[in-house]
């Protein structure tokens, strides 16, 4: 092997990202864009790096694609795992399957950059796993600023186990062992216990889906929130198609079992709507469950709300207004049930209006993330 060791390693990473933050805070700063955009800003730091410490540039070994890690150092024991987000300081990291992960290695940095805040750094990558979480397969969860002690390795009854132990002891990493330790974390948690299994390779197991009622309020309240704004065809009862996609994405993206009942059990609640009455009116309960959802004050990336959206939004009012539009047509339908109020004689669509801008209006706009 090389010579090259740990301190120097630790060293090109260091001014690596030295030089990364000094870039992003001049006028010729790269704008952080996807993950190909981000790896050839961070994996040219690197290489940077080496010529600066008298290093081969060639040390830096760019794999791409899916491989784990993205980077290693040619003829060592180490690698690199390059990760960015606009705004988020914790994401997804990669499958505890790691049918790609490269053999030989002791162990793994996590560099990344965070668009927003300007920022460069790097982490060992495990010390960032809190704990893993399903998409539509288990992956790390990485959070960038969680405490070495909160990660999901380590001797503690609460622990898979040894990094050495679990990622490093073999030809690839111990998923088994993961898995199983997630599904015996659900179930003492009173969690439903589940797996999508995609191919032969998938090792058998599950992991924790909970259940909406059993979230706590806070919790519920940011679930609905998004699902709201992500789907806002849940308010049509006329539409035989109005929960298609939500449940999906509850499951996959939340690892949430919902149900229609978490958006209106049923019967009818009382609001005032000028200019077409002055007088309380009867709305269905999705309209008082929604209010309060979209008033929780938790933050909602708008380009994050639904993967399958291919569309993405540059500023917070242009989502508005396509959301208004989704509103009004999914709401028209309420104004049957109430037309013998209309005092104002103002007609389902003013009316679909009304309504929607009275859903809109409980967003705090400030917590709308593009």
């Amino acid at each position: 092997m090389s010579s090259i060791d740990l301190e120097k390693v630790h060293q090109i990473l260091s001014l690596a990202v030295q030089k990364g933050n000094q870039i992003l805070q001049t006028d010729k700063a790269p704008t952080y864009g996807d993950s190909l955009v981000c790896e050839n800003f961070l994996v040219s730091l690197l290489q940077d790096a080496c010529t600066t410490l008298g290093l081969d540039r060639t040390l830096i070994s760019h794999h791409g694609g899916h491989s784990f890690p993205d980077v290693t150092l040619r003829n060592t024991h180490y690698g690199i795992e390059i990760k960015g987000a606009k705004a988020h300081r914790s994401f997804n990291g990669n499958s505890v399957i790691a049918s790609t992960m490269k053999t030989g290695l002791k162990k793994v940095f996590l560099m990344y950059w965070i668009g927003d805040d300007k920022e460069v750094g790097y982490r060992d990558y495990f010390e960032c796993v809190a704990t893993p979480v399903v998409t539509h397969s288990p992956r790390f969860q990485l959070d960038i600023d969680l405490e070495p002690s909160k990660s999901m390795f380590g001797s503690g009854a609460d622990k898979v186990g040894l990094v050495e132990d679990i990622i490093f002891s073999g030809n690839s990493i111990d998923s088994e062992k993961i898995i199983q330790w997630m599904a015996n974390k659900a179930k003492s948690k009173g969690e439903s216990p589940w797996w999508i299994a995609t191919d032969d390779s998938v090792p058998v197991g599950s992991t924790g889906l909970s259940k909406f009622s059993n979230l706590s309020a806070d919790k519920r309240n940011n679930f609905l929130k998004e699902a709201f704004l992500a789907f806002p065809k849940v308010f049509d009862k006329t539409s035989p198609t109005k929960y298609n996609g939500l449940f999906e994405w509850a499951i996959q993206k939340k690892s949430v079992y919902t149900t229609r009942d978490d958006y209106s059990a049923g019967g009818k609640i009382e609001i005032v709507l000028p200019p077409f009455s002055h007088s309380p009116v009867l709305v269905p309960q999705v309209i008082q469950v929604a209010t309060e959802a979209l008033g929780d004050g938790s933050k909602i990336y708008i380009n994050e709300l639904n993967n399958s959206d291919i569309k993405k939004y540059s500023n917070t009012q242009s989502f508005l207004d396509d959301y208004k539009s989704a509103l009004k047509n999914h709401l028209k339908h309420i104004y049957e049930d109430v037309k013998d109020s209309d005092t104002g004689n103002i007609g389902s669509n003013e009316f679909a209006l009304l309504l929607a801008n009275y859903l809109i209006s409980q967003i705090d706009l400030d917590t709308l993330i593009v």
